[in-house]
């Protein structure tokens, strides 16, 4: 096999013209959900902050999953991990976002999860960041 077609391989369902759709909607959903909290409902920044990053893991997960139903099984296994009582829900998140990026690795499009990991961490960096 060549260097071409390994590439292929871990692109999963995806094209190179749906990494920067990802992208839009990963940033997208962050901001839409940071001033729907700040605006809307009034929250604090932090709450908005990571608000903001609960839509973008969000997005991209259902993102990876989008028109395949395996995947989106797999997902909903994934979400009801999260539902552990015994699990504070300051570990959730950071917990889901592992998951997501497993779940995008497992299905074979670990070159789109690779293209979209600097983002996504610069938008978890964001939004944990505290305020002074």
């Amino acid at each position: 096999m060549d260097l071409k077609g390994i590439l292929a391989d871990h692109m999963g369902h995806f094209t190179l013209y749906n990494v920067p759709n990802m992208l839009v909607a990963l940033l997208l959903s962050a901001v839409l959900a940071y001033y729907f909290n700040t605006l809307g409902m009034r929250s604090t920044a932090v709450q908005a902050r990571q608000m903001a990053l609960w839509a973008a893991v969000t997005a991209l997960g259902v993102g990876f999953v989008r028109a395949q139903f395996p995947l989106a099984v797999a997902l909903l296994a994934l979400i009801l991990l999260l539902r552990a009582p015994d699990m504070p829900a300051s570990e959730r998140l950071p917990l889901f976002g592992a998951l997501v990026i497993g779940m995008g690795c497992g299905s074979g499009a670990s070159l789109i999860v690779v293209a979209l990991f600097v983002p996504f961490v610069l938008l978890a960096r964001w939004a944990t960041a505290l305020k002074h």
